[in-house]
């Protein structure tokens, strides 16, 4: 059953508002922009289905080892290998962090530009390397490792409509916040 409140909505007493749209006006300021956890004003924008599957589409499965099988004196796929399911299992951590990517990457505009505040350097201390002469990779990782906190992700992943689960996946290995 889905929560609501009685909030007045211009001007209009009485009116039934999900607690999340409340919660999103409180974080949005008066030029539209919302306040992400971080302190870092963004527009946020859904991203679409088609450019999340373009994104996920190209981390492959592994391939399917074989075994001989004496009976049958051929080769038989063996999915339960425990090297291929360590690999699926890693493929499919790779498909989440790209979904969580493409909607970091195209779902969150910075109301500014990104700073000079020597947040590359402490990527760099911590073994994450950004080519900082490569505008797009330098917007990116602010986005991903500075600007989006943990927080902000439920809100980034159900605008633009990600499944729970590819949420969870994606939630499980994000790097959090410097």
């Amino acid at each position: 059953m889905e929560q609501s409140t009685t909030t007045a909505l211009d001007g209009v007493v009485g009116v039934e508002i999900n607690p999340v749209v409340v919660v999103a006006r409180e974080h949005r300021n008066a030029s539209g922009d919302t306040v992400l956890s971080t302190g870092v004003r963004a527009k946020l924008t859904p991203v679409s289905a088609a450019l999340i599957d373009e994104v996920t589409s190209r981390i492959h499965n592994p391939v399917v080892p074989t075994w001989h099988n004496p009976d049958t004196g051929r080769d038989d796929p063996n999915p339960l290998h425990p090297d291929y399911i360590a690999a699926l299992g890693e493929a499919n951590r790779k498909r989440g962090m790209a979904a969580l990517d493409a909607v970091i990457m195209f779902g969150v505009g910075l109301v500014e530009s990104v700073p000079d505040t020597g947040w590359e350097k402490k990527l760099k201390r911590l073994g994450v390397e950004v080519d900082v002469s490569d505008p797009d990779e330098r917007e990116w990782s602010y986005k991903k490792y500075v600007a989006v906190g943990a927080a902000d992700l439920n809100r980034l992943m159900a605008l633009s409509g990600v499944s729970q689960e590819a949420e969870a996946r994606a939630a499980d290995s994000f790097p959090g916040v410097l």
